[in-house]
């Protein structure tokens, strides 16, 4: 009897293995450039790194406290993200046009999720 082979899963939501590698990139690309506090959903420290504001560090990761960053004085990058796949909004990329100026019903060009899944970058 031929057996099947298995197919393993890139997520629940986007089973497309290039563009999964294309959102964890630009994820992290986002991360290094911006403070961004470590919420590892698989951790128990997710919600330890939430309450210190602890910030990740690609280059450097341990499960300890990394540094502290005072996000209230961050400027708005503009950018968007998608809650549901990743896909991030990125105003230069679309010729300047702000996330608050797309039409109500826009939606995600990866998971044709509505505006209302995404959150400011």
């Amino acid at each position: 009897m031929h057996k099947k082979p298995e197919r393993i899963s890139v997520s629940v939501v986007f089973d497309d293995l290039p563009a999964a590698r294309e959102t964890l990139d630009r994820v992290r690309e986002f991360v290094r450039n911006h403070p961004t506090v470590y919420m590892g959903t698989h951790t128990p420290q997710g919600y330890e790194n939430l309450e210190a504001k602890c910030v990740m560090d690609l280059d450097n990761p341990v499960p300890t406290v990394l540094a502290e960053v005072d996000l209230s004085q961050a400027e708005s990058s503009g950018k968007y993200v998608c809650s549901i796949c990743g896909y991030i909004y990125d105003p230069d990329e679309h010729d300047g046009v702000a996330f608050e100026d797309l039409p109500e019903d826009w939606k995600c060009p990866r998971c044709k999720q509505g505006k209302d899944k995404f959150n400011k970058a």
